[in-house]
């Protein structure tokens, strides 16, 4: 009998590691049936998407709050869901506000509980460890220090590696992909990230492209390539141009092609920041909060020295972070020109030797799906009805 399986994904990334993980679950099972939260990718994995949350992801308080409503009517009927379909689990994708209250109505039903691609609770907010202790049947990592820290909570972690060493397997650092991206090759090209959420790019964007401006003048002109995460409607992106005198090669679905083929991106913190260093390419890290969200992050933060995922996996930095008061057209032009004149080369040395290898062997997708799928078989024999948690 196949298997009937809710994802949920709330975020641009979540979406894009539910599809790969929708398609190592058919794989497995073709009859399986996949609902749920999520995006295009998901859609396209052959998941029955009932709703796209993903423009509506939010950091920081008071994002999530402005959020809520719209997400609510969503959080709903996915619990209506869980009644009027039972499916056999419920697997969550990182989106902690609303998954970790979400695992608590499937856990009620008796619905066994996955959760692929764990919250960042080591870096803020641990107390959370106890309601995934609770709530969680399976926990599925994807970063090589997390179930170090799962452990010293007395809960049992199971590292896959990461999924993002199978979606870049062809990309390396190499100006070859500049054809790939369109990108001419004359001139030093500068990758711009700002994010991929609405609320993100409008405060970052304008300093991207201010340090742009200077940094054209200063290496006598520059190529900026700026791709625009999925979730970015055209008509915003559309716009961008008016924002700036240089000339901007703006390039929808070409992200990793414009990260390989850039001499240095400029990229906003978040699992951008992880690709770009799978890739090799060397970075600048940059992200604004509002200001209440910065100090409440302060406050909450615990036990972290950095934001970008690269600098967390080689445990030091490899790559300059400028964040808040830091993260200003200057600035950012300064750090970027130095590293333009001396400093790439071993920047995307470090990246080579301290990153990617790390996260594991390929092929994290089909390790989650079977890890899936072996919870479900125990679960149907009633001797092995008991909990994996140490």
């Amino acid at each position: 009998m196949s298997h009937s399986i809710l994802i949920i994904a709330g975020e641009s990334s979540g979406d894009l590691h539910g599809a790969s993980l929708a398609r190592a679950l058919r794989e497995r099972e073709p009859d399986i049936t996949l609902f749920g939260l999520g995006s295009h990718r998901m859609r396209e994995a052959g998941v029955e998407v009932a709703h796209d949350v993903t423009p509506h992801a939010a950091v920081g308080v008071s994002e999530v709050v402005a959020s809520l409503s719209a997400v609510r009517g969503a959080y709903l009927d996915m619990i209506a869901q869980l009644d009027r379909r039972r499916p056999d689990a419920a697997v969550l994708l990182d989106y902690p506000v609303f998954n970790l209250g979400f695992a608590r109505h499937a856990h009620r039903r008796g619905i066994p509980v996955i959760y692929y691609i764990s919250p960042q609770i080591w870096a803020w907010r641990q107390g959370r460890v106890r309601k995934i202790a609770r709530r969680v049947d399976r926990l599925l990592v994807i970063l090589p220090f997390e179930p170090a820290f799962y452990a010293r909570h007395r809960v049992e972690a199971r590292f896959v590696g990461h999924p993002l060493l199978d979606i870049l397997a062809g990309y390396r650092h190499d100006r070859r992909f500049a054809e790939e991206a369109g990108l001419p090759t004359g001139r030093f090209i500068l990758g711009l990230l700002p994010g991929s959420r609405k609320r993100e790019i409008g405060v970052l964007l304008p300093t991207l492209l201010a340090a742009a401006e200077r940094i054209d003048r200063e290496l006598g002109g520059v190529t900026v390539a700026i791709p625009p995460a999925p979730s970015v409607p055209p008509e915003e992106y559309e716009s961008w141009q008016k924002l700036t005198s240089v000339p901007l090669h703006i390039r929808p679905g070409r992200t990793y092609p414009v990260m390989a083929a850039a001499d240095l991106v400029i990229v906003a913190s978040g699992t951008a920041t992880l690709e770009a260093g799978i890739i090799g390419t060397p970075m600048i890290v940059v992200y604004k909060l509002s200001r209440l969200t910065w100090l409440l992050g302060r406050l909450l933060v615990r036990g972290v020295r950095f934001c970008s995922l690269p600098n967390l996996i080689a445990g030091r930095e490899v790559v300059p972070e400028l964040l808040q008061r830091q993260c200003t057209p200057d600035n950012l032009a300064r750090r970027a020109i130095a590293l333009a004149r001396s400093g790439l080369a071993e920047m995307a040395d470090d990246l080579a030797a301290n990153v990617r290898p790390r996260l594991g062997q390929p092929g994290a997708s089909a390790r989650a799906a079977d890890e899936i799928l072996d919870l479900l078989h125990q679960r149907s024999k009633p001797a092995s009805r008991q909990s994996w948690r140490s």
